[in-house]
């Protein structure tokens, strides 16, 4: 596929008297997600409205965001049950996406409760958990050999001018990341109407991290808040293409092809689809990037799991991240956010 993602650009101004307070989940801002087609039954299972926890870590005051505590155990159910409600408001009877796992389960779980038929691509790689969640689900899984890249180009050749299969891509749907929006929007509630002063989450394709950002953007817009928050960007090493661009202060991504297993295999992304967007992002929030390393991830996983904060690897990285932040990048009075996208029973560790 080329070109250039797709967003929402014609959106409700988000109108806090129109929050539905009675309703659970993400959908209590159902005003401000235009993808309800013909007073279609909502898909949902509650997803949305997970907690945010105060937390000491790295000598820091955090917060985290425990978006791990989803129907699938991954945050991607923000963007996946927008996206199904809007593709099944549109007729398809049958959805595909590529997937490392987490939004491979996501779009398994919410393509059945929908009532529709999902086939999943997978790497071979990925772990065994994911793929059984896919499975149990019902979904169709394609287990493809190779690079992460791999599983990309064959449901690329499987959806091409399909009129019975949509690629419902996490990546590239423009009602993945106006579900991906909501995260800010909670936070934003949660905090009391306060705006984090750096807002802190993985990068594979950008959707978490831009996603909020878009997010508070359209509370900006909307005249809800007067600042955005800077973004602190993590990646895994050596799937870097993000950072290597930005400390290199270049204007495009230059694509670096893996085949190495890592722990933080969500963010295994040799060519995030919404590099751009995502690099402006930062730059304008006078935000950063930062890289770890696999010990580093494996150290900050274990260390969270023993404050009982049990994640994926994935997640672990942001809170590896914040133990290399440089000298006073934080004032000590900043509030800091960090988004916990995935469960750790999604990728347990071996006994």
């Amino acid at each position: 596929m080329t070109g250039i993602p797709l967003e929402f650009t014609d959106m409700p101004l988000f109108d806090p008297a129109s929050i539905e307070p009675n309703t659970a989940g993400l959908w209590r801002y159902a005003a401000m997600l235009p993808v309800l087609r013909n007073g279609a039954r909502r898909v949902t299972l509650g997803e949305g409205w997970t907690p945010l926890i105060a937390e000491q870590w790295a000598g820091r005051d955090v917060y985290w965001k425990l978006d791990a505590l989803m129907p699938t155990g991954s945050y991607k159910d923000r963007g996946v049950s927008v996206m199904v409600n809007w593709l099944k408001g549109l007729g398809y009877e049958s959805l595909a996406d590529d997937s490392s796992g987490n939004a491979g389960a996501s779009l398994a779980c919410y393509a059945s409760r929908a009532g529709l038929r999902a086939c999943i691509f997978v790497p071979a790689t990925a772990p065994n958990p994911k793929k059984a969640q896919i499975a149990i689900y019902g979904a169709e899984l394609v287990e493809v050999p190779g690079a992460r890249s791999e599983a990309t180009r064959a449901v690329e050749v499987a959806t091409w001018n399909s009129r019975e299969m949509a690629y419902a891509s996490h990546a590239w749907h423009p009602a993945f990341l106006l579900g991906q929006m909501t995260v800010a929007w909670e936070i934003w509630e949660q905090l009391g109407g306060a705006v984090p002063d750096w807002l802190i989450a993985p990068a594979g394709h950008g959707g978490t991290l831009l996603g909020a950002w878009r997010g508070f953007q359209h509370l900006r817009v909307s005249g809800v808040i007067n600042r955005l928050p800077r973004l602190l960007a993590v990646q895994a090493e050596p799937y870097t293409p993000l950072y290597d661009a930005f400390v290199a202060g270049a204007d495009a991504v230059e694509p670096t092809p893996h085949v190495e297993r890592i722990s933080a295999n969500g963010i295994a992304i040799s060519y995030p689809v919404r590099w751009r967007s995502l690099l402006d992002a930062i730059r304008f929030s006078k935000g950063m990037m930062l890289a770890v390393a696999e010990s580093e991830v494996v150290q900050a996983y274990e260390e969270l799991a023993g404050q009982g904060i049990f994640v994926e690897p994935t997640s672990a990285t942001i809170a590896a991240a914040l133990k290399k932040i440089p000298e006073k990048t934080f004032r000590p009075t900043d509030l800091v956010v960090g988004i916990l996208t995935g469960h750790g029973l999604k990728d347990p560790p071996k006994i």
